[in-house]
């Protein structure tokens, strides 16, 4: 029989800590961030991370300090993409 795996429980960021996406969506922690990432417009994608910058990837190493995942999706370039790896860490 296969152990069970047990989920870490989601904790929430404090609000000043949280993502807030540029059309005023709020992510308080990854699986929140996900979800949103699945449902997004490209452009609002685009607005977060692009040549210059990827705001996920630093808001995951520097707020929850997940350097491996953060590493993963710097440079991923899509949402859905992004939201799948993002899963795949909780």
């Amino acid at each position: 029989m296969k152990p069970i795996k047990k989920s870490t429980p989601v904790k929430n960021v404090s609000p000043e800590k949280a993502f807030w996406f540029c059309d005023g969506q709020v992510a308080k922690n990854l699986k929140e961030c996900a979800s949103i990432l699945e449902k997004i417009d490209q452009n609002i994608f685009s607005h977060h991370v692009n040549a210059s910058k990827n705001d996920f990837a630093r808001w995951i190493e520097g707020v929850f300090d997940k350097k491996t995942l953060a590493k993963q999706i710097e440079k991923i370039k899509t949402a859905k993409l992004m939201a799948q790896k993002i899963r795949a860490q909780l």
